[in-house]
């Protein structure tokens, strides 16, 4: 899968339920090619149809759960005690 795809996205935590926001970027690993980090944002819309990301979140890639059609869905790593 390309990133161009996994862009725009939505994103929802699994626990809760809850929408987090889109894909807007990632951070990558330039010697293997992978994703480390997921950059979810809100995006807000002003009166001249001009976006903005608002209250940006950064993901691990390995707390992604599964890939959908429209959706990613995310469940946060519980710390080891």
């Amino acid at each position: 899968m390309r990133f161009s795809e996994f862009q725009k996205k939505e994103v929802i935590d699994m626990q809760r339920g809850k929408f987090l926001g889109f894909i807007q970027d990632a951070a990558i690993d330039i010697n293997s090619g992978k994703i480390n980090t997921l950059h979810i944002g809100d995006t807000e819309r002003s009166l001249f149809l001009e976006t903005r990301v608002k209250d940006q979140k950064q993901f691990g890639y390995d707390e992604v759960v599964t890939i959908g059609k429209d959706i990613v869905l995310i469940q946060k790593k519980q710390p080891k005690e």
